[in-house]
């Protein structure tokens, strides 16, 4: 149970930081073309240079991350009229986002441009549908673990309630003596159980 704890916290460690990288990246990409010169004339992926190539690139990847982390939190809200709509939305983001990306790092030259735009939108659809499924598989965990975060305070309250039954239990018939001091026994392994829970998930 306490390595199975430790597993789910380090998962949850990895995506936070991921998370908030991920945040980095979507706020920093629009302005990245800043860091390149005007002047210069090395073409870069069939654009003039370095710094028409970042400018046109910084959108698209803004849109994309944002968009791999609200896929990521929308499943938080399964239980919500809203959250199929919130789905779609982050596939279509998704999709347009890869297309953009993809034809900023393709060069229409060697087939007829058509089929390259169809190509694109195909596979950036299809990558926005893998991209949200794979974040619905990767954060059920957490959600669970969530929930049963959530359902602790209410199991304390249940084995003080087992304590005070068997602190109150009288001492005066041996029978009553061995069941008080089950439930007693049971209470304490109880609490020491939430009490290690708690320690995993903080």
């Amino acid at each position: 149970m306490m390595y199975r704890s430790q597993g789910i916290r380090t998962k949850i460690n990895i995506i936070v930081l991921l998370l908030t990288l991920g945040a980095t990246v979507a706020a920093v990409a629009p302005f990245l073309h800043i860091l390149f010169p005007k002047e210069s004339q090395v073409e870069v992926f069939g654009f003039r240079n370095a710094r028409t190539f970042c400018y046109s690139l910084g959108m698209p990847i803004t849109i994309f991350v944002s968009a791999l982390i609200m896929s990521f939190i929308v499943n938080f809200i399964k239980d919500t009229p809203i959250y199929k709509t919130i789905q779609n939305v982050c596939i279509v983001f998704l999709s347009v986002a890869t297309y953009y990306i993809l034809w900023t790092f393709s060069a229409f030259s060697d087939f007829d441009p058509l089929f390259y735009y169809i190509m694109i939108i195909l596979v950036s659809i299809s990558f926005g549908i893998l991209i949200n499924r794979f974040l619905r598989f990767t954060s059920s965990s957490t959600n669970k673990l969530l929930k049963v975060q959530s359902n602790i305070p209410n199991l304390d309250k249940r084995i003080r309630t087992v304590n005070d039954i068997a602190s109150i239990m009288p001492d005066d018939n041996e029978d009553i003596v061995t069941y008080k001091a089950m439930v007693d026994v049971t209470g304490d392994n109880l609490k020491e159980t939430i009490t290690e829970i708690k320690k995993d998930l903080n």
